[in-house]
């Protein structure tokens, strides 16, 4: 590949850390963001009040731009975006972004020399740039997801709002307000817990409880020293198996059954499930996966004394004065917020190319969550959901870098095809349906590491190799920088694959 102009669509993690090794690997790197400052998900327009991230500041970060030593355990939205702002300004990305800015199409343009044709829309004005590559990291939470209901031009002509978590961007949207959040997930407790202490009342309503993790097991054990490990994942099933996995999940069945359910019974007493009347019917392992979230502070506590009214229900219909639900009681609403998740789109992608990339059942079919082989210079960084997303994200844009300077040595296209369906099927038909399929990695996401790093030449289990992180460590980012500094070391544009002789171990 010849490639040296290089497109980035968003700013939010994936972007900056992508247009960041790109512009360190010798790219010239434009970034387009439709928003009007950096951040993403924790763009200040699109965050919710106290908002937190759900993984300490030891674990939330870059591999080699660790959070400040005086944020707190969870840093809030504004430290976020004041990191990442830092992140970006450090490393020369914040002059590459053009805010403001929304990609409408993206086609190929065909003949002596093939290149993406990028169309924008900026201050009201139409433009057309060219491009080698492009990297998409609009993220997988990108089109709020709100259900439809009737009577909901009634409620809101009556004086009511009708909100997505990512719209209720000010306090004063919910203050002495009678609010009802729909959903169970992390922005739906967040927001609800919120206005426990800020609204007139709070009522949460969801279908089904989910288990929610504690920041302390027994108060005591922080949680990412327990399901942030390599230990953790050897005790869920992958589909490649081999060694202790493999005993684990055969003849050690009866022992991984009660692994989790003495995990079931710890969260059941420490959270009071029974009292609150949120005990899940999911088995604890199978519901691991990408719903999986932080229980929030006092969230339990304030469902138990009845400052959060929660409600196992769905809503029937919107009325005037507020809802009514399946069962036909009626709840009193000025706001009515839906914590329902995003659905992930790529409208922008020419029709041809978009086909290939998502089915109409909504899967992604992405080799490594980063590449699709019929669609030529195009990488997908941020489309592998984990417990450490920054990481993923950053090892796949080394990763796409290589791939750009053609240093990795792949399988064929075929080869690649049905490694991709393999993946789906087993995501299918092993993971709890959370976000689009074929982009959850959060129950395997060491593997998905070691996966990427071998791509890139380094062999991770061989003889003599030297470990990178302890089995019983908790992800550390910073380790993994050897790898990024081996791979610098080979700067120029067409570097041997070969070349790459620094051997490391993960487990």
């Amino acid at each position: 590949m010849n490639i040296k102009k290089v497109c980035v669509i968003g700013a939010g993690i994936s972007g900056l850390v992508a247009a960041k090794t790109f512009l360190e690997d010798g790219f010239e790197v434009t970034v387009f963001e439709k928003k009007p400052s950096l951040g993403g998900v924790w763009e200040k327009s699109r965050a919710y009040p106290d908002v937190k991230t759900q993984n300490s500041r030891h674990t939330y970060c870059f591999t080699d731009y660790p959070m400040p030593e005086d944020y707190p355990e969870w840093p809030n939205g504004e430290q976020v975006r004041r990191y990442l702002q830092s992140y970006a300004d450090n490393f020369g990305v914040s002059e590459r972004i053009s805010f403001q800015t929304e990609v409408t199409d993206i086609s190929r343009k065909t003949g002596e020399k093939a290149v993406w044709v990028v169309s924008l829309k900026k201050d009201g004005k139409q433009e057309k740039h060219e491009f080698d590559f492009v990297l998409v990291c609009n993220g997988l939470l990108y089109n709020p997801k709100i259900p439809a209901f009737p009577g909901k031009e009634e409620f809101i002509a009556a004086g009511g709002k009708v909100l997505h978590s990512s719209e209720c961007n000010d306090a004063a949207l919910i203050k002495d307000k009678q609010v009802v959040v729909v959903g169970f997930g992390k922005s739906a407790c967040d927001i609800a817990t919120f206005a426990a202490n800020n609204a007139k009342d709070s009522t949460l309503l969801f279908r089904r409880a989910f288990w929610k993790i504690p920041k302390f097991f027994f108060n005591k054990i922080h949680f990412e020293d327990i399901l942030m490990t390599r230990f953790s994942e050897l005790w869920l099933p992958y589909r490649k198996r081999k060694g202790v996995e493999k005993i684990l999940h055969t003849v050690g069945k009866p022992l991984v059954w009660g692994f989790w359910r003495l995990n079931e019974l710890i969260l059941r007493k420490q959270f009071n499930l029974d009292a609150c009347k949120m005990l899940p019917t999911d088995l604890m392992n199978v519901n691991l996966s990408c719903n999986v979230n932080l229980a929030v502070d006092n969230f339990y506590e304030s469902v138990k004394s009845g400052k959060i009214k929660a409600k196992q229900a769905s809503i029937a219909r919107y009325v005037s004065d507020g809802i009514e639900l399946d069962s036909g009681e009626k709840l009193q609403a000025n706001v009515v917020v839906f914590g329902t998740g995003f659905r992930q789109e790529i409208p922008f992608l020419s029709e041809k190319y978009r086909r290939l990339v998502k089915d109409e059942q909504g899967c992604f079919h992405l080799y490594r969550n980063l590449i699709n082989p019929g669609v030529p210079n195009m990488g997908f960084v941020g489309y592998s959901s984990s417990f450490f997303c920054q990481l993923t994200s950053e090892v796949g844009a080394w990763w796409l870098a290589e791939y750009a300077k053609g240093n990795l040595d792949l399988p064929t296209s075929s080869q690649m095809h049905a490694e991709i369906e393999e993946h789906l099927s087993w995501d299918k038909a092993t993971l709890a349906p959370a976000i689009a399929p074929g982009t959850c990695v959060n129950r395997f996401s060491f593997h998905y590491l070691e996966d990427l790093i071998e791509d890139m030449g380094f062999n991770i289990f061989g003889e003599g190799a030297k470990p990178l992180q302890g089995m019983m460590e908790r992800i550390k980012p910073s380790a993994y920088q050897k790898i990024r500094q081996q791979l610098r070391g080979n700067n120029s544009l067409s570097v041997e694959n070969d070349s790459i002789k620094e051997v490391v171990k993960v487990n």
